[in-house]
């Protein structure tokens, strides 16, 4: 059936749109920009549902949010119960990065304390008020990765811990990661916080490990160790058990046990004053050391290596008010990539002599720096053949009269002694070393391997085939040694260590080696001839006020007079100079005792050290 054909029309409509004025055609504008704003937002909102207020600090990597898993978490402010936070995969890669290159990890979260009108009655009151900070690990999640919310207090779960009525309105909290080869499987998947008054989780960081307290910052820090435990604002001392789970018990050439570094205060009326000593007891795992706060000296650095129970309950058990911050933490990686040990241990001269061997990251030899003057090295050699193979043709080029200036061979130098003690400036070696490569004199392993450390460590710098003498210098002595001379060459090779490196110092010296008794100045210089082994250049000025200054400051100041009797009374001296060996016995000493009381002011006032100590530390 044939349909007929539709002729159909479209009529035009004129339909007119009612004219906008121009305050609808502004007000039409707004309504659309607000509605699309509106819609970004919400777009915005939902891609960020589960996104902190709380950022965290990975490095030089720019703040990433944090996951919330509650409320509490994605506002940053937790009021009477638990804030938890989850960590994205970049932000755990980070820790393991962080443990790879300092051979420790830690959370420190930063928390400010902000009560309500209602809640400060509550810390005014007995009412219990605590913090709480922990992990959350694999157990508080499924397979999936979905969190596991479960009913608080845990009380299996192992936090920090402390009184909110004692604590700061804003303070750190750190808290350390487990070592393990595996570290990727310790690493936290997150952590919660809890508190009982209103609390502001402020922001989060990953950093290197740090166990203990520290109150010079403008933030008070409090570290622990992945044992937890509970925070004493009082800071007269710290558990440190923990901090075994957390760095090296052992030091070798793959690795090094930390270090405790302490802040003095710097309260006038709690410094050592030449009236009245000032000594903190520091009683760590039952083992007691006494530490003296000088004006001149803030920081303390004490190796745990040097301690029979470092990792123990340590104790401020006397003036522990002058102790701002007690800090264990790791130390740099301590082997070349050839596993040569170029850096040394920092610490207190006064921990050298009894330093234990078995903790040596070499056999024959350990290497530290004074912690409160870069670039002064102590080596401390296993036997005088050790110590010969590295400083013995040094001593000879340096100091030895006749020999100065040359490079002996070894068959030159045959069983010739150098010294039982040494001590170089960073010039005086350079010369030596310079002179070697200038000859192309071939030198000893050891002695190759002493240039690289003095290069590693700043005293030279590489400068062509040469090298280039910067500050410091370096003091060696060997347990070989008996004790009792080991304390006296101690100070005296390091008080040359301060000469080689402050001007104002060698100035002062100098000016007291020419105005003190010249009677007593030339039995000195008769001392030294007297004596072949010294074998001094008497005509080295620079020696010769380096020498007189450390023979007298290697004593305490009442036992100089009688130490420069007792070398008038030797027999190869009295022999050598008789007239002179009897003028100090008459004097009974008093001249060198009068040179050493101007000295030992001098040091005092600068340094906090005095005659015959040049430790802060002692046992």
């Amino acid at each position: 059936m044939k349909l007929p054909k539709l002729n159909l029309k479209l009529q035009k409509t004129n339909i007119k749109l009612p004219e906008l004025t121009k305050s609808q055609w502004i007000l039409s504008i707004a309504v659309t920009i607000f509605l699309l704003l509106d819609i970004i937002a919400g777009i915005i909102l939902l891609a960020n549902k589960n996104k902190s207020a709380v950022r965290i600090v990975c490095g030089n990597q720019a703040m990433t949010r944090l996951y919330a898993l509650d409320s509490a978490a994605s506002k940053g402010t937790v009021n009477e119960g638990y804030a938890n936070f989850k960590f994205s995969k970049e932000q755990k890669d980070y820790f393991y990065k962080t443990y790879q290159e300092n051979g420790s990890v830690a959370l420190t979260v930063c928390l400010q304390l902000i009560p309500t009108k209602k809640q400060k009655q509550l810390l005014e009151s007995d009412a219990e008020t605590v913090f709480r900070y922990g992990f959350l690990g694999n157990d508080d999640f499924t397979i999936q990765g979905k969190y596991i919310k479960k009913k608080y207090p845990d009380i299996k779960r192992i936090q920090i811990q402390g009184d909110e009525k004692k604590a700061p309105e804003v303070f750190d909290l750190s808290f350390a990661v487990q070592k393990n080869d595996n570290i990727e499987k310790y690493i936290p998947n997150g952590f919660y916080v809890y508190s009982t008054v209103r609390c502001r989780i402020v922001a989060a960081a990953v950093v290197p490990a740090e166990i203990g307290f520290d109150v010079t910052k403008e933030i008070p820090f409090y570290g622990f160790a992945c044992n937890g435990g509970l925070v004493d604002f009082e800071n007269k001392g710290f558990d440190f058990s923990g901090t075994s789970m957390v760095f090296p018990v052992q030091s070798s050439a793959k690795q090094t046990m930390p270090e405790y570094r302490l802040v003095l205060s710097e309260n006038p009326d709690l410094k050592t004053t030449r009236e009245h000593s000032v000594k903190i007891l520091m009683n760590a795992g039952g083992e007691k050391l006494y530490i003296n706060n000088v004006n001149a000296a803030r920081e303390i650095i004490i190796p745990a290596a040097a301690l029979n129970a470092p990792f123990s309950r340590t104790e401020l058990a006397e003036n522990a008010n002058c102790v701002e911050s007690l800090i264990m933490r790791g130390t740099k990686a301590l082997a070349s990539d050839e596993g040569e040990i170029l850096e040394p241990i920092r610490t207190d001269p006064g921990l050298i002599l009894n330093y234990k061997s078995s903790q040596w990251r070499t056999l024959d030899y350990e290497i530290y720096e004074w912690d409160r003057f870069p670039q002064i090295l102590f080596f401390d050699t296993r036997n005088y053949e050790v110590q010969d193979r590295l400083f013995r043709r040094l001593a000879f080029f340096v100091e030895k009269q006749g020999y100065k200036g040359r490079l002996l061979t070894n068959e030159e130098l045959g069983d010739m002694h150098g010294y039982n003690a040494h001590d170089y400036s960073a010039e005086s070696m350079a010369r030596f070393f310079n002179k070697a490569t200038e000859l192309n004199f071939p030198l000893n392993e050891e002695e190759l391997l002493l240039k690289r450390i003095l290069i590693h460590n700043g005293l030279f710098e590489d400068d062509g085939i040469y090298v280039k003498a910067n500050e410091g210098g370096l003091v060696s002595i060997s347990r070989e040694t008996p004790g009792w001379s080991r304390t006296n060459l101690l100070a005296h090779e390091g008080w040359h260590t301060i000469f080689f490196r402050d001007a104002e110092f060698r100035n002062f010296v100098s000016a007291v080696y020419y105005t003190f008794d010249p009677t007593s100045r030339d039995f000195l210089i008769d001392y030294f001839k007297s004596q072949p082994s010294l074998g001094y250049d008497i005509n080295d000025e620079y020696l010769m006020h380096n020498e007189f200054m450390a023979y007298i400051m290697q004593q305490r100041l009442s036992e100089v007079a009688k130490y420069f009797v007792h070398l008038a009374n030797r027999g190869t001296v009295i022999k050598f100079t008789p007239d002179l060996a009897a003028y100090i016995r008459k004097t009974e000493g008093r001249g060198f005792e009068d040179a050493a009381t101007a000295l030992n002011d001098f040091v005092y006032d600068k340094y906090g050290i005095v005659c015959g100590n040049i430790a802060l530390v002692n046992r």
